[in-house]
């Protein structure tokens, strides 16, 4: 249950991180501006949404995550827009103030993420304020492999939120359910993640309930790619499984792909009896990263650490456990 003194505490570790992060803030509001990466220009979509200027079409099925991109598009209409110095003057005041509002808006799901997860851990989970705290250190790091110039935050905090409701069916349900405007990866882990535990749990009810939920996400989503076909272009995908066997060889590849999903797969390969206690017949669930390697043969094979790293709300307080085994950090 939450406590008054948990949403004390959480308050004051959110201006904590607001602090601290601010510069990050601006490095990456810089960095948007100018196109330091390659990354998905979710500020057009905005701009789109404002303006309904062609122009500034996204394709499929990135036009469609309708949730983060109102949530962007709501910075964007009600906080003044704060501009950097020594910028192209080549770029709109439009576009400048629709970056803002991503770079602003991911900034402050960079800071959610971690007190919601570590609240998760606290609250839900049970584990110590000590534990609680060494795990949102190596969520930080794990978070350098999303993309923080688009929604990657904004998805795995939604995902978060859904694990943390568990325990209140209809709260949990209706975020499932709601998932298909947000992205086809939480419909995807849920759904795996759900029908595992159907065989491997004890509440067989609500496991079910939860994966129809994702079942009902995926045709929702289904239908909403179909009228999004009237408005937008749908993205060709590559599909090139011949690629994803470069992550045994190409640097670029290993540390984009195959490390990411080690780190994952690791909170399953070390597992011992302690861990089991905890996690009961939990270990099944390293087939959701590995699933998300599927993305890879879509995406890219530089993009499958992306892909793995959204499902870390499941395995990484596995992972986090097993370390302090190790330090017997109590």
């Amino acid at each position: 249950m939450i406590s008054k003194k948990h949403l004390i505490n959480a308050l004051v570790f959110f201006v904590i991180l607001v602090l601290l992060f601010f510069r990050e803030y601006l490095y990456t509001y810089r960095m948007m501006l100018t196109n330091f990466v390659p990354y998905e220009l979710y500020q057009n979509q905005v701009l789109f949404f404002s303006t309904f200027n062609d122009e500034y079409k996204m394709t499929l099925p990135a036009a469609v995550r309708l949730i983060p991109i109102f949530f962007y598009f709501i910075i964007y209409k009600t906080v003044p827009c704060f501009k950097l110095t020594n910028i192209s003057g080549d770029i709109s005041d439009d576009y400048v103030c629709a970056t803002h509002a991503v770079a602003l808006g991911n900034y402050i799901l960079l800071i959610l993420i971690l007190v919601i997860f570590l609240y998760y851990q606290i609250i839900i989970l049970g584990k110590s304020k000590q534990e609680g705290y060494l795990s949102i250190f190596l969520c930080y790091a794990i978070l350098k492999y999303l993309d923080h110039f688009a929604i990657d935050r904004f998805v795995v905090l939604y995902l978060i939120l859904i694990l943390f409701f568990l325990n209140n069916l209809k709260v949990s349900v209706f975020l499932v359910i709601f998932s298909f405007m947000v992205s086809e990866k939480i419909f995807f882990i849920t759904g795996i993640l759900f029908f595992l535990r159907f065989f491997s749990q004890k509440n067989k009810k609500n496991y079910l309930i939860f994966f129809l939920s994702s079942l009902i996400a995926f045709i929702f989503y289904f239908g909403l790619i179909e009228i999004g076909k009237y408005y937008f272009e749908f993205f060709e995908f590559d599909f090139n499984y011949k690629q994803m066997f470069r992550m045994f060889y190409d640097k670029s590849a290993i540390s984009g792909s195959l490390l990411p999903l080690l780190i994952s797969l690791s909170a399953y390969i070390f597992w011992n009896k302690e861990i089991n206690e905890n996690y009961k017949n939990q270990r099944i669930e390293f087939l959701i990263p590995l699933a998300l390697v599927f993305f890879g043969f879509l995406g890219g094979v530089e993009n499958t650490a992306r892909y793995v790293t959204h499902s870390f709300p499941i395995w990484l307080p596995i992972l986090t456990s097993r370390i302090n085994q190790l330090l017997k950090f109590n």
